[in-house]
């Protein structure tokens, strides 16, 4: 298969997931900053998440939507993931209180399928970066 199509195949995933999040956040602000409150280790600064993460989740669904920036998305998509899944994983480890911050399908989720589901599209978006770098680094230099 193509790179290209497999490249479309892999943002597309990643596109709805950040779209849905960034404005499922955005629309239900009040309650996203006040689950954000909740948590032992980044209450403090609720406010400046409540506003960046969902910033910066639609931001990269702009990056992945066009081919141009689409490795600068790939990449910011896979390091948000793996601090997202990184956060999951310490409140899991040292935690006794687990409020949860996600909004719509997610809230439904445990936080270990919480876990497993961001370990997925963590791998999703490190593939995406990988093929990316091979797809660059076989095309021929310019000039």
């Amino acid at each position: 298969m193509q790179k290209n199509k497999v490249l479309e195949i892999i943002a597309s995933p990643l596109i709805c997931l950040f779209t849905y999040a960034g404005l499922s956040k955005l629309i239900a602000y009040q309650t996203f900053i006040n689950q954000l409150g909740q948590s032992p280790f980044i209450s403090k600064y609720a406010a400046t998440i409540a506003w960046a993460i969902p910033a910066i989740e639609l931001l990269i669904v702009l990056l992945l939507l066009f081919k141009r920036y689409r490795s600068v998305g790939l990449y910011a998509s896979f390091f948000l993931m793996a601090l997202f899944t990184g956060y999951i994983f310490a409140m899991l480890r040292f935690s006794e209180q687990l409020p949860c911050s996600c909004g719509g399908v997610l809230a439904v989720m445990n936080w270990q399928q919480h876990l497993w589901f961001n370990i997925f599209f963590t791998c999703l978006a490190l593939s995406g970066v990988i093929i990316q770098e091979r797809k660059e680094n076989a095309s021929p230099a310019v000039g």
